[in-house]
């Protein structure tokens, strides 16, 4: 099994023990939006942040296990991909998707990362009855990074051999 989709389960688990594990302890109704000064603007019943959460957890994995195979079933004018006449003839075309499906993969585990660190954070300040921290100004600093450096790998690895 592919080291990324064993630290996905990882952290899909770690995601559903999270909500778990804060769910009984958050206010009724709690901060769920911040302004950029981490004081927070908009607020949901715990109930429907649960199932927002939720819901976003099943798109973000559809997307990512969806999305490689719609790519793979598009038409070759339609994808976006360095030197796509080379990398989509037939003879490299199923090694082609498997990677875009690869990478579509860490992809995921950088958003799931994002999305825990973010989480962990609105439940504390949701808690404390504070606000936003602010290193999550750093957290999502490091997501750009994760993202430059993701879309960097993914066109060298595209580049011609």
């Amino acid at each position: 099994m592919r080291l990324s989709r064993v630290i996905l389960a990882f952290l899909l688990f770690g995601l559903i023990g999270q909500l778990l594990y804060y769910y009984p302890n958050l206010p009724e109704k709690m901060a769920s939006h911040f302004n950029d000064r981490g004081e927070p603007d908009g607020w949901m019943l715990k109930q429907n942040f649960l199932i927002f959460e939720l819901v976003i957890l099943l798109i973000l994995i559809a997307e990512f296990m969806l999305l490689p195979l719609i790519i793979a079933k598009m038409p070759d004018s339609l994808i976006n991909l360095p030197n796509k006449t080379y990398w989509l003839a037939d003879e490299k075309r199923e090694e082609t998707f498997s990677v875009i499906g690869h990478y579509f993969e860490w992809l995921s585990v950088g958003l799931f990362g994002l999305f825990i660190a973010v989480n962990e954070m609105v439940f504390l300040a949701n808690l404390a009855g504070q606000p936003l921290h602010n290193s999550v100004w750093i957290i999502l600093g490091i997501f750009l990074l994760f993202v430059v450096i993701w879309l960097i790998k993914f066109i060298l690895r595209f580049r011609k051999p």
